[in-house]
């Protein structure tokens, strides 16, 4: 799917922290500072029962709806931004924690600036929420389907591709079957030819039968 950089949404700078808690929350300030969120995602290489590396992504990322679901969300705000980053736990640095940027792309908008303390969860502030989540959606949607409608008009271009070349194949092989068909009428017509030579021959040799007739009684009576 199409995806292209969404403005003003510059992704944390890659460092070096003491702890993974510290790490997170440089990074999640960054982040919300630039009108996005920093989520983990996973741990894995666990340590002597502690995770040595987290995988962020953004808060809006992944899937909008359960594909098995039968309706959709539609206060969700995912979109399946594809930013990631990572946070390992490095022996060779004294076991510090180093952030790294995998992806730094977003496919949404900024979110709308955060309202004076107090005023986050006013109803004019939920309502511009709300309404930026929206728009981001339809435009994530609104790309799905073009990349749909891309795939399709793809397909269709192959068959018809493959149906052309099979009909060039079919006309070649019946152009290169039109010399042994001709050879053959043309013998045809000699033989026929040569029959109604034969024929015509054949009834110049003709003798009517009373001639025959009087000729057997001649030779009978000799």
């Amino acid at each position: 799917m199409p995806q292209s950089p969404a403005p003003n949404l510059a992704p944390p700078p890659e460092g070096i922290y003491r702890s993974f808690d510290e790490l997170l929350n440089a990074v999640q300030k960054v982040a919300k500072d630039q009108g996005y969120g920093v989520v983990k995602l996973r741990s894995s290489n666990y340590r002597e029962g502690k995770p040595t590396r987290f995988d962020l992504v953004c808060d809006r990322g992944g899937v909008k709806y359960n594909s098995t679901a039968k309706k959709r969300n539609p206060t969700t705000r995912k979109v399946d931004c594809p930013w990631r980053g990572k946070a390992v736990c490095e022996v060779q640095l004294g076991n510090q924690w180093r952030f790294v940027v995998q992806e730094g792309r977003h496919n949404h908008e900024p979110r709308v600036p955060a309202l004076p303390p107090g005023q986050e969860n006013t109803p004019l502030g939920q309502s511009l929420r709300k309404l930026v989540d929206k728009i981001d959606r339809m435009g994530h949607d609104m790309a799905q389907g073009f990349t749909r409608v891309e795939t399709r008009l793809e397909k269709l271009e192959k068959r018809l591709e493959y149906i052309e070349q099979h009909a060039t194949g079919s006309a070649n092989r019946v152009t290169m079957m039109g010399a042994p068909v001709n050879m053959v009428e043309g013998r045809l017509s000699n033989m026929e030819a040569r029959m109604n030579a034969m024929e015509s021959r054949q009834n110049g040799m003709e003798i009517p039968m009373d001639e025959v007739d009087s000729r057997l009684l001649a030779g009978t009576v000799i």
